[in-house]
């Protein structure tokens, strides 16, 4: 089977390719952080150590989320991204079943970003405030800043996975799968 199959976009085919190489990587990783967790996991002194762990702010729900359901995030980390893998391969190979997975999985992606785009609290700290006056002007500085990275990240990418979704629910690719 060649690379870059003949009549078939190769922009498409090399994209898939590269994801596939890319979600490959973060797939690997994932086993290796879920095998690390489930050892640590495996220790009292984990449960001893985190006992008496204080935060000096309040957590963002989605971290304070991950952090209540460690397991089950890691698993999920490890299933999106082998699922991501699969999805890349059908799509290089031309597939229906990958052409319409990886079309839900952009769609979900930009509805994720879209979330993030609108309400960045979700994932960075809100500034620590009293009566409008900070009470920890470097740590504000900071948390601004993030919050504007994890709004240009989720407005670039998000608008990165819509146009693909669109790409391949809707334009001349979809006639490339069969």
């Amino acid at each position: 089977m060649k690379l870059f199959p003949d009549g078939k976009s190769r922009t498409l085919s090399a994209l898939a390719l590269a994801a596939a190489a890319g979600t490959g990587f973060m797939a690997a990783l994932a086993v290796r952080d879920l095998l690390t967790l489930l050892n640590v996991f495996g220790t009292p002194a984990f449960y001893l150590g985190l006992a008496r762990a204080t935060l000096p702010t309040e957590m963002p729900p989605l971290a304070g989320l991950m952090v209540r359901h460690m397991r089950v995030f890691f698993s999920f980390s490890l299933l999106f991204w082998g699922s991501a893998l699969v999805l890349c391969a059908g799509v290089w190979a031309r597939r229906e079943w990958a052409r319409r997975g990886a079309t839900a999985m952009l769609y979900l992606l930009a509805g994720a970003a879209l979330l993030l785009l609108l309400f960045p609290w979700l994932v960075v700290p809100k500034p620590l405030m009293y009566r409008g006056i900070s009470l920890a002007p470097d740590f504000n500085a900071s948390v601004s800043a993030a919050a504007y990275v994890a709004r240009l990240a989720a407005f670039l990418g998000g608008g990165v996975c819509l146009w693909w979704a669109l790409a391949l629910d809707r334009g001349a690719l979809r006639a490339e799968f069969h």
